[in-house]
């Protein structure tokens, strides 16, 4: 399978399996106190693009030097894709989602006592990752030692009344509304222009994207996408509405969003620019179309983070 060579992808802890795995043939291995040298020496002859691929949910300061080392690259006239943006956490993301006056998970502090309501790490999936980190960095990165949440495993569906009052001014926790729905989960992919929606199934209380073969997927260019769209490939008009609003106004260059609904309305859950996938390569047309849309943003032209600035 063709994959881009001049593109590296400067990686911790997130290369096998991972979507862009299957996208980029270089990578390097980066550590917390990285010198210069260490990128300076993954960057060949080849190399004019760069992506910070690290599976932190707040990886603003992973390697250390990361603003020194994007200001670098920039320098030398090398791409930095997603530059400055590397917060993940949900509860950055539920003020992304107000910030673009979009629907959001977030719960309100008053409210029916007897409704459900799911708490969860703020760290994406319970903070695994950041339990990878060395003991020294845990500090910086992981949740406190006491936050009542140690995994997603331990996420809780709980009525209002049920809720600690402490829980509610937790830095380490989230409290979101809990969605009522089908089995059905919508994931996005972007890369560059090109946008891929999945309508995937998990009968889990915890959606999770598993390549089934009852999934349904349709591709669509982000310059596509309006406000005003119908229902493209048979998908939900308020679904593209939802993420119309969000490209809008956060124009990543690689990402990933996890969409559930209640029937009605759709709600953006999740934002990941480190997404999984496994370790074989996708199969479905939709893997090339994302794959021309990343050759097409590090063929030359600005990033789509720097054509918004």
């Amino acid at each position: 399978m063709e994959k881009l060579s001049n593109l590296l992808v400067y990686e911790w802890n997130s290369w096998r399996g991972y979507l862009i795995s299957h996208l980029a043939g270089a990578h390097c291995a980066a550590q917390w106190d990285d010198e210069w040298t260490v990128l300076d020496a993954a960057c060949g002859p080849g190399i004019d693009t760069v992506l910070f691929h690290h599976c932190l949910s707040h990886a603003a300061l992973f390697p250390r030097q990361r603003p020194a080392f994007e200001r670098e690259l920039a320098r030398r006239g090398i791409r930095v894709l997603n530059a400055g943006l590397a917060d993940m956490r949900k509860r950055t993301l539920h003020s992304m989602l107000d910030r673009a006056g979009l629907r959001s998970a977030r719960a309100a502090r008053q409210g029916p006592d007897d409704q459900f309501l799911f708490i969860k790490t703020d760290l994406n999936y319970g903070g695994k990752a950041e339990r990878a980190l060395p003991a020294e960095l845990q500090p910086l990165f992981s949740a406190a030692a006491d936050c009542p949440i140690r995994g997603w495993d331990d996420y809780r569906l709980m009525r209002r009344d049920e809720v600690e009052p402490g829980w509610w001014d937790n830095p380490d926790l989230v409290i979101e509304n809990f969605i009522a729905h089908d089995d059905t989960l919508y994931r996005v992919y972007g890369c560059g222009d090109a946008l891929v929606c999945i309508r995937a199934h998990s009968p889990d209380l915890i959606k999770k994207e598993d390549e089934r073969p009852e999934d349904s997927w349709v591709y669509i260019d982000r310059r596509q996408l309006t406000p005003a769209i119908g229902d493209h490939g048979g998908f939900p008009r308020d679904l593209w509405r939802q993420l119309a609003g969000f490209v809008a106004q956060y124009p990543f260059d690689y990402f990933c969003l996890d969409v559930i609904h209640d029937g009605m309305r759709h709600t953006i859950i999740d934002l990941n620019l480190t997404p999984y996938y496994a370790p074989h390569p996708p199969k479905a047309g939709w893997f090339a179309f994302l794959r021309r849309g990343l050759r097409e943003l590090t063929a030359g032209r600005p990033t789509l983070m720097e054509a918004a600035r």
